[in-house]
């Protein structure tokens, strides 16, 4: 079988609306932020697809380069969100989001 760019359109459309998802019915901070690198993933997979078939108009190793640059990003919003729940899990003792927005100050 041959996989062709509308399969990578496909996996990347797959892939952002289940992050969409994720960031809509999640209550818990580390499960939003874990959607949100699901949001982050899906524009990689198109790039990386649409450049392994020709479609991106560039050379593949130039679109696999900016691939690693966007992963790298990912795992920078990654740590730092991480970090950031867990500061918010020490202060407050819960890292539910809708707990999250009552508080004040």
């Amino acid at each position: 079988m041959n996989v062709g760019p509308g399969h990578y359109a496909a996996l990347s459309a797959i892939v952002f609306t289940l992050g969409i998802y994720g960031v809509l019915t999640r209550s818990n901070l580390v499960g939003v932020l874990m959607a949100l690198i699901l949001l982050f993933a899906a524009p990689v997979i198109a790039l990386v697809g649409f450049t392994h078939t020709g479609m991106g108009g560039s050379q593949p190793p130039l679109g696999d380069a900016f691939a690693l640059f966007a992963v790298v990003g990912s795992g920078v919003e990654g740590a730092v969100g991480i970090a950031i729940a867990l500061l918010v899990w020490r202060r407050t003792g819960s890292s539910d989001v809708d707990e999250l927005v009552e508080v004040e100050g």
